[in-house]
């Protein structure tokens, strides 16, 4: 079968990243033996810059995968109306461009964006072709949380237009899918019953993060080398408000004077709050917190292979279900430190791979801490627990496969 994705997010063939849900997505279908073309955004989401289009798409090519590159007006900062225009013109320039391509066989969109989502089931429905809709965050819910103060009583009138975009895109869909459990539930809510839905989590693909592991450690071993005696903790993704990255860092500062040297906090990524977090490292003189900004995958690889515990924070309201870090810090056989109520919560608790503790709270993350230091057969145990769920629950292998199998059986008459 013929089969169209479209996201302008994630990590394209050809670029210096480890490939993200579309990327593996691709790669199983056309293992499976089919086409896919693969629609997505001429700027890069996540470097602000425009993509080396010839590159992508001839690396695309080789692999047997369709790439088509949609220009779209540029953004600095992701919390910006430049954003939501970026993705006003991407849902437009997909609906005009889609219109004159051979029709596929089954169209499986990402949401976000709400705009090309809901331009694809339309194009669907318009067709007599299966379009489902992949969630992968919850918008425009979340979008109230970022309104001032004063506005966010109102939120449901002005967020109207993107509150109808999500229900039309829903309710037009013929099969609801997503990364996280309430992330479905959403979807089914607003859109309402439907034959053809399912969870299928980002996952990892725990082959090659092994490989960037070991080849991470041989390179980059010299410069993370890490005494036997300290715990490393680490927090790796988005420096921003949705996340409770400052908290840890609240946390560095208390456990600098319980534990002096024994724990080390070692932040990646960046974001809005990246200033803030250095500011905090300053004025407290923290020199058991290292903030690395972004490091290529396979130095990053080395660290995660080295870290004790991962973070996996952010705040309630944020309505982050499954973020893609907690897979990394499963693979690694790294403890998990989890804020997330829900799906996550129940996970570490029922599976033994780590603690939860409660966000913005620096006692309630500093008791977690202390419990993984004083406690190191319990940490043992987690660490084989977070590795026994990504063998079994969470390697790309087994949920890509599924994915594929659905996706097939969603394209039959």
């Amino acid at each position: 079968m013929k089969v169209w994705l479209v996201n302008p997010f994630d990590p394209l063939p050809g670029e210096q990243e480890q490939l993200g849900r579309y990327g593996y997505l691709a790669s199983s279908l056309r293992a499976a033996g089919h086409e896919v073309v693969w629609w997505s955004s001429l700027f890069s989401h996540r470097f602000k810059r425009n993509i080396a289009a010839d590159g992508v798409i001839r690396a695309a090519r080789d692999t047997g995968i369709e790439v088509r590159l949609l220009p779209t007006p540029p953004y600095q900062r992701n919390v910006s109306l430049r954003r939501l225009w970026n993705h006003r013109v991407f849902g437009r320039e997909f609906g005009r461009a889609a219109r004159g391509r051979p029709r596929p066989d089954l169209i499986l969109a990402s949401s976000p964006p709400l705009e090309s989502a809901r331009a694809a089931v339309r194009l669907g429905r318009a067709w007599g072709v299966r379009a489902l809709v992949d969630i992968q965050d919850q918008w425009p819910d979340n979008f109230a949380r970022l309104l001032p103060r004063a506005l966010r009583p109102l939120s449901r009138i002005v967020l109207a237009p993107y509150y109808r975009m999500e229900r039309q895109a829903y309710t037009l869909a013929d099969g609801i899918i997503g990364v996280a459990r309430g992330y479905v539930e959403r979807g089914l809510a607003v859109g309402g019953p439907k034959a053809r839905h399912g969870v299928f989590p980002l996952g990892v693909d725990l082959a090659h993060v092994r490989a960037a592991m070991a080849a991470g450690t041989a390179a980059h071993g010299a410069k993370w080398r890490k005494p036997p005696d300290q715990l490393w903790l680490l927090y790796s993704g988005s420096l921003s408000h949705n996340y409770d990255v400052l908290t840890i860092v609240r946390a560095a500062a208390a456990a600098r004077q319980r534990f002096g040297q024994r724990v080390r906090f070692i932040l990646t990524g960046a974001g809005e709050l990246a200033s803030a977090a250095q500011e905090l490292v300053r004025a407290q003189r923290l020199d058991n917190v290292c903030l690395t900004g972004f490091l290529d995958f396979q130095e990053w690889a080395c660290v995660l292979a080295q870290v004790d515990a991962g973070f996996n924070a952010s705040f309630p309201d944020a309505l982050i279900y499954l973020p893609n870090k907690i897979f990394y810090y499963l693979a690694a056989g790294a403890a998990v430190l989890n804020t997330i109520p829900g799906e996550c919560a129940e996970l570490v608790a029922q599976s033994g791979c780590g603690l939860n503790y409660a966000a913005g709270d620096v006692r309630s993350c500093l008791a977690a801490i202390d419990e993984l230091l004083e406690s190191p057969q319990r940490r043992v145990a987690m660490r084989t627990a977070a590795q026994r769920l990504a063998e079994q629950r969470f390697d790309r292998r087994i949920i890509y496969a599924e994915l594929v199998r659905f996706l097939e059986a969603a394209a039959r008459p």
